[in-house]
This record gives C-alpha cells, structure tokens and sequence, in this order.
C-alpha cells in the first residue's frame, strides 16, 4: 500500500503570559527542508514529500523534532497535516497498520512492530494513532486513538489502553472517514489547557473538519510530570507509503 502525508506537517504553539508568543515548526520545500528534523529510516525525502515508508511489507518509518520542546509553556497548541494512504496492501492485510504521531517525555531508541504503531512500551505522554487494522477481528477499520499517559497495557497497543479520563477511541469510521482511499485527509489536533483544572489539556481531533473528539483528558501515570517531549510522527505498516507535501 501507499501511504501519503500530504501538504505540510506543522506543528505550531500559541502561548500567552502576559504576551503572546508564538512558535511554529514545519516541513516545507522541494525538495522537503528537514533542517531541525531526523528521518528515521525507511522514510525518505522525495521531492516535495516525505515518504515515510515504501508499498512492500514490513516496513517502518518517520521523522521528528531533533531537539525537544515545552508544551507546558504553552495554552494552546495545534498540529495540523494531510494524509493518504493507498496502494496495493495484501489479501490478509489490508493496506498496514496505520501510523500515530507522539510527544513523549521518554524518546524511544527502538519501536514496537504492527500494531502497536510503533509505540514502544512504557512511552509516556500524549499518542494518538490513526489505526487502519483491528488487531482483535483481523478486519479492516478506521479509527482514532488517543492516550495522554504511559502505553502499558498488554502487546503494547493504545488500541487496548482504556484509562479512564486518560483515552480515547473513536468509532469505526471506514464509512464516514475513510482513512484509506485515493482523497487526502486534513487533520487538525489542538490542545489548550483545562481552565477548569489546569493539569489537562482539552483536546481537539477534526479530520476534514468533522470534529472526531474534543474533550478533557487528564495525564495518567507521570505523563504530566515531564516539562520537555520530542514529537515523533511514524509509521508502522505491514505494506505503505506515506508523503507530505507542501
């Protein structure tokens, strides 16, 4: 399968204490400028895109921040990027895995293969993973997961972590928002602290501009303990490619 990242993968972080401060990093260029970025094999720049993996099987890929960041310095944040994936995948398969993006206290030095995204165990922070394999029924979905806290749970898979007030997972959404098929998808991420109870972050999931979620979630574990992350955007797929563009 093919899987594309399309547009641009932004990351921007609005701040305000007593005056407003604004930070944005992004991937722009043709080819594509990875200045302040790793690539992490098998993901390549190609032209104005970053292919994080190739159509074959068993491939992973992905890029991120070379240096860590303060969400905790910020109220608000946002992460924007597009998306498709597409390809030939295989009878038993489908088109991979799925891919997720992470801002983690503890950066991995290895990753957890199929369906767990890459995830390594024990990975403490914000994940949220696009997740195109039911890893129980062996079908094809769509869904969305999100744990603000540490991925303990059996095999390593978000999809099982159930952390009350911590998690999230949406509906089957291979009707409504496919996240296989020949249109990109535009996601938007936006998190803001919790006026109500300023440990959490309220935050926001649109795909297309139909809102996925968009709630408060408190830190699980010491997932709201750590003062500096790394943003992490990787995929991890049995067949796929993925691009982004500006």
């Amino acid at each position: 399968m093919k899987r594309k990242l399309l547009s641009y993968f932004t990351i921007v972080l609005l701040c305000f204490s007593g005056t407003f401060f604004s930070q944005t990093y992004q991937l722009t260029g043709n080819p594509v400028n990875t200045t302040g970025w790793d690539v992490v094999p098998s993901a390549t720049v190609n032209t104005d895109f970053i292919q994080l993996t190739a159509d074959q099987i068993s491939q992973v890929g992905g890029i991120k921040l070379n240096a860590p960041i303060n969400l905790k310095f910020c109220n608000k944040w946002r992460v924007e990027f597009d998306f498709r994936i597409d390809g030939n995948g295989t009878t038993s398969y489908g088109r991979g895995d799925g891919f997720a993006f992470w801002y983690l206290a503890n950066p991995p030095s290895s990753y957890v293969t199929g369906g767990g995204l890459g995830i390594p165990a024990n990975a403490t922070g914000l994940m949220i993973g696009f997740d195109i394999f039911n890893n129980s029924t062996e079908a094809q979905m769509s869904k969305v997961h999100l744990l603000y806290g540490t991925n303990n749970t059996s095999g390593n898979n978000i999809e099982y972590n159930n952390t009350p007030g911590s998690t999230f997972h949406s509906p089957d959404l291979i009707t409504t928002q496919p996240f296989v098929g020949a249109n990109f998808k535009h996601v938007e991420v936006t998190g803001e602290v919790d006026p109500a109870n300023v440990t959490n972050w309220i935050i926001t999931i649109k795909i297309d501009n139909n809102t996925i979620v968009s709630q408060s979630f408190a830190p699980s574990g010491t997932a709201g303990g750590h003062d500096a992350g790394v943003f992490w955007f990787f995929s991890f797929h049995r067949s796929c490619q993925c691009k982004a563009f500006h």
